[in-house]
Parts: C-alpha cells; structure tokens; sequence
C-alpha cells in the first residue's frame, strides 16, 4: 500500500492501536458512540437490525452546532437506511442505526438520516467548499479490502490485490485533498481499518494486549493540521474509543460518549 505508506511517513502512525472486537459492527459503534451497539454473539453481530439508542458522535456534534455527513460508496440513495445493497454494506454504516440519526431533525428541519449520501457527493461538496465539519468516509466492499474484487469473495489475509485496490481508492479519493494548502491549516484526515484479520493461518485476532476478544492490530495514520511533516510515530496502546476522542476534540467539543472520554488520548501527535 504505497500511498498509505507515503501518509504514515508524513503523519502520525499509531503502531500500537488495537480493534475493539470481530466481527465488523461494534468497531463502527465504537468508532462513533464509544461503546456496542449490540450484543449479539459471534458473527450474527453482522446482521443486526436493530435501533442503537443513546449518545453518539452525530448527536453530539448537531447538539454543539457542527455540521457532519457520511458519505457510504454504492449508498442507493440520499437517506438510505435499509440493508445491504450490492457492494454497500451497512454493517459499515453505523449512522443507519443510530435512534438519533433515524428519528432526529437538524436544525433548519430536514431529517438527520438526509446527511447519510451517496460517496460521490464528497468529491462535490469538496469542490464547492460545502463539506461538513466532520466527515465519515466508508468505502465499499472491493474498495476497503474486504472482498477480494475478482474473485468476489472475502479476501484471505493480507490479500495484495485487495490491499492494493483500497490504497488505489485512498490516493485516488483523498489525495487531492490532501495536498491543497488549506487542509495543512485547519484539518485531519485519519485513516482507520475497522478490524484486522480474523481466521485462518494469518489470523492476528491474538494481538490484543491483553483484551480479551479483542479484533486485532490495525494500522491508523493521522495527517493534517499540527502533524509534524516529517512524521512520528507512537507505541501507546489505542483502541477505536480514542479516534471518536480526537474526532471531538478536534472540534472543540469535550463531551464525550461511552469509553471515549477515559480512552488514551492522541493529542501526542500534536505535541499535547
């Protein structure tokens, strides 16, 4: 993956972050709310259809006036709340889940679940200074590295044909952005896998640090505003709990849900 190489030599590189769980869906929740969104055992987690009640990073954000989106590849429609659809998978979209997001208007009236759109609408929003304060990403099934595109099935571990679409997808997607001269000033991109390798012979689900059940090592790269360009690295121990931290603290806001706010702090990839 050389264009992610190329973020991490330039960014920060958390060399110790671990995923909080396997299956896919409560690392998402976890990502965004700090804690499960459900308890189901084992992979049936994948399938929940469920409503998750409760504080989570969208409803905080629209509670302290900031604008967000999610922007899911192969997202049928503006809106879309509904199960799997081609190679969009809403295990992956944990803003199709949220009560807030489902049942809440924003302020000037029009649905919350009106922010969750179709991934092309970010390259349109970016070109015309329109995107929100905050801004999550979701590739598709080919594009994340889950699904091995010529075969169509889950790809094995460390897959290089999957590896090298989704860092294709990265450069193609969010290098433009990354180069302007404003995203230096006054943003950040973080790059975040939801789980690492579950089965088989490369599984790394044992890379836990002592969490019991936990989803493994994954690598997570920091760019923008207060990374030194040079790069740095660090070996503290983090889990998904600290991106949901940073993400509101990089807004201003200090409330945070579920384990966000006792989770290890990333400030020191700013100096903090």
């Amino acid at each position: 993956m050389p264009y992610l190489n190329q973020l991490a030599a330039h960014g920060g590189l958390a060399r110790q972050y671990y995923a909080n769980t396997h299956p896919s869906i409560n690392n998402y929740f976890y990502l965004t709310s700090g804690r499960r969104g459900t308890s189901l055992p084992g992979f049936s987690a994948d399938v929940f259809k469920g409503v998750v009640p409760g504080d989570n990073i969208a409803a905080l954000l629209t509670k302290h006036g900031k604008t967000w989106k999610a922007y899911a590849e192969n997202l049928p429609s503006v809106g879309y709340v509904g199960e799997n659809q081609g190679l969009y998978a809403k295990r992956h979209n944990p803003f199709a889940y949220y009560k807030s997001v489902l049942d809440d208007k924003t302020p000037s009236g029009k649905p919350q679940r009106e922010q969750i759109v179709p991934f092309q609408q970010f390259t349109e929003d970016w070109k015309s200074g329109r995107l929100p304060e905050y801004s999550f990403l979701i590739p598709n099934l080919y594009d994340d590295a889950h699904t091995n595109p010529r075969t169509g099935k889950g790809a094995a571990c460390r897959d290089p044909e999957s590896l090298r679409l989704a860092d294709h997808w990265l450069e193609q997607n969010l290098k433009p952005v990354v180069e302007t001269e404003s995203f230096h000033k006054d943003s950040l991109l973080v790059v975040v896998f939801d789980e690492a390798c579950d089965r088989g012979s490369q599984a790394d689900d044992h890379l836990n640090r002592g969490q019991k059940g936990g989803g493994g090592r994954i690598p997570v790269v920091v760019v923008g505003a207060g990374i030194p360009e040079d790069g740095c690295v660090s070996d503290t121990i983090f889990h998904h709990e600290s991106v949901l931290k940073l993400s509101l603290k990089a807004l201003g806001i200090d409330e945070f849900p579920g384990g966000a706010g006792s989770a290890a702090d990333m400030g020191e990839f700013f100096g903090k």
